[in-house]
């Protein structure tokens, strides 16, 4: 089973400084642990909609390897 989590970066950009930002991270249920499978850093500094599109690939059960696909589709 994926669970999909959202969370919450401090990152810089040379342009605008420290910022805040979310990313996705996709963890697999293995063994009594979970396992990270993929993840997408920096989506966006909205994290409501961040969790939302989480939520989605959670109950979608999505593909890590279409993790990508789907952000970027999703912006």
């Amino acid at each position: 089973m994926f669970q999909y989590i959202p969370y919450r970066e401090t990152l810089f950009s040379p342009y605008i400084g420290l910022y805040h930002s979310y990313g996705i991270a996709a963890l697999l249920f293995t063994d009594l642990d979970w396992e990270l499978q993929a993840y997408v850093s920096d989506i966006s500094p909205d994290g409501s909609f961040v969790l939302a599109l989480a939520q989605r690939c959670t109950r979608g059960q999505l593909s890590p390897i279409h993790l990508l696909d789907v952000v970027l589709d999703a912006l």
